[in-house]
């Protein structure tokens, strides 16, 4: 079983127009569906906006369901010159939550820098940083690439942040501290990290709504973002059956 998760409704309304026998569920306080794709069962499920309700029920749907794979989706700024424009599609090969460490008086520094991680089990000590790569992002990367036809799409590490990024000088210090980060969000590193606790795989596939570093609401693509991302998620639904895993 497969989970698609989205922070609000119409991250996920496209996606539930397109599958089979869909059926509302409610869990804890959240709302959910249950359908198919082509045979493949899948939890759609509406997670709220920010990291507390993305983990409240990441978790609560891992506890309950067999779960084999989380894949989180919806709108994102991107970081302005990178090649990204508005509707692209972005994958993320790693989450990092933004604001996690310590501010002192030379300046903010990192949790591995005051040694004070996230997880800890086994020696395998992860801090503000959870990777994504392997063969899971390289397989979904190339089917993307193939389904967008030459279309712009980029593979980059999300910035995952309590407050959007509408101002030059925030988007500044963002460059500086995370000069690769091709996304920004508001729940992707919260789910990261439940899925690492779960040892599941995790997708996180956004459609660029708006650019970080001004906030003009007017200029955002919404609508744009999440129809092409939900298209996207669909259509490597749809080839459940010739994923190598």
């Amino acid at each position: 079983m497969i989970c698609v998760l989205g922070a609000t409704y119409k991250e996920l309304s496209f996606l539930l127009s397109s599958i089979g026998n869909v059926q509302p569920l409610k869990l804890g306080k959240s709302c959910l569906w249950w359908g198919e794709i082509k045979k493949q069962k899948l939890i759609v499920a509406l997670t709220g906006i920010g990291p507390v309700n993305a983990a409240y029920l990441t978790t609560l749907l891992l506890e309950k369901y067999p779960i084999k794979m989380v894949v989180l989706t919806g709108c994102g700024g991107a970081f302005p010159g990178i090649g990204l424009e508005l509707g692209n599609i972005a994958l993320a090969n790693e989450e990092i939550w933004a604001e996690a460490g310590a501010y002192t008086e030379e300046g903010w520094r990192p949790l591995a820098e005051i040694n004070l991680p996230y997880w800890d089990e086994g020696g395998n000590r992860l801090f503000h940083r959870f990777p994504l790569k392997g063969l899971h992002t390289e397989f979904f990367g190339k089917e993307i690439s193939n389904l967008l036809s030459g279309k712009t799409f980029k593979i980059g590490p999300f910035i995952t942040v309590l407050a959007s990024t509408g101002n030059q000088q925030r988007l500044k210090v963002l460059k500086q501290r995370f000069p690769e980060g091709i996304c920004e969000n508001m729940e992707g590193a919260a789910v990261a990290q439940v899925c690492q606790i779960y040892k599941l795989p995790f997708l996180e596939i956004r459609g660029i709504s708006n650019f970080l570093g001004e906030y003009r609401r007017a200029n955002w693509e919404i609508d744009l973002a999440t129809t092409n991302v939900q298209k996207i998620i669909i259509e490597l639904l749809e080839r459940y059956q010739k994923w190598p895993f």
